[in-house]
């Protein structure tokens, strides 16, 4: 008998889900560029009796400075235009949206809290103006006593981070993948060395070159000066 509870319990164990970026190819991606088509899974293994909702999703700088809330706690999404309503694929849940990411960071970290229902997830029905769609970002509403998951589990947090990059940033894309790997939650600014130079250093340069011509001319200036001044006194 205890064998037997002991398998049951194993049976009906909900596995972890995880945060997959694919791109335009179904590809799992960790580096991309802005504007880019992505597509954003939360998983789970399609085996299992589970369905799965995920609520107060948000995008953030890799220092944690910047955030902002993709999805909110009613798990509609607060911006359709910068990250749409997840949809059902399976046991998946996706959105497709286009690359974006903070000024001061190249690393964007999403973070989503998810749960469990036993069987299909019923969604949200997330109001815009006249128009309104479903977002799968709470648990149905009516289910059976031996379908219910207790409603006291703490949301599973789960995150995955990514990197964008500018058009111009594509040589740099090696360095820079180096950098957010081995420096996730600390505090670092990434410098980019550019090629070409800006107004900024422009001016410096042309500020230093005249302060050296000034010299140059006043050291000529005193020079003959002293040397015109030398033969008066001789004479004197």
């Amino acid at each position: 008998m205890g064998g037997q509870d002991c398998n049951t319990q194993s049976a009906t164990e909900a596995p972890p889900p995880k945060i997959r970026i694919l791109d335009a190819r179904s590809r799992e991606v960790e580096t991309v560029r802005i504007g880019d088509r992505l597509t954003f899974r939360i998983e789970i293994p399609e085996d299992t009796p589970y369905g799965i909702f995920a609520r107060s999703c948000v995008a953030m700088a890799k220092d944690s400075k910047s955030t902002f809330q993709i999805i909110d706690d009613d798990g509609c999404p607060v911006d359709p235009s910068i990250f749409p309503a997840f949809t059902q694929d399976g046991n998946a849940l996706q959105s497709i949206y286009e690359a974006f990411r903070f000024t001061e960071s190249y690393g964007v970290i999403f973070q989503c809290n998810v749960k469990y229902c036993l069987g299909p997830c019923e969604p949200a029905v997330c109001e815009w103006g006249r128009d309104s769609v479903e977002s799968w970002g709470r648990k149905r509403r009516s289910v059976t006593r031996n379908e219910t998951i207790e409603n006291e589990e703490e949301d599973m947090n789960i995150s995955q981070e990514i990197l964008v990059l500018d058009f111009s940033d594509e040589k740099n894309r090696d360095f820079l993948r180096s950098e957010a790997s081995t420096e996730y939650g600390r505090d670092k600014t990434v410098t980019i060395i550019e090629p070409c130079p800006t107004k900024t250093s422009v001016l410096a340069l042309a500020v230093t070159c005249s302060l050296m011509v000034l010299v140059y001319m006043s050291t000529l200036f005193c020079y003959y000066m002293k040397k015109w001044i030398q033969p008066h006194k001789t004479m004197a």
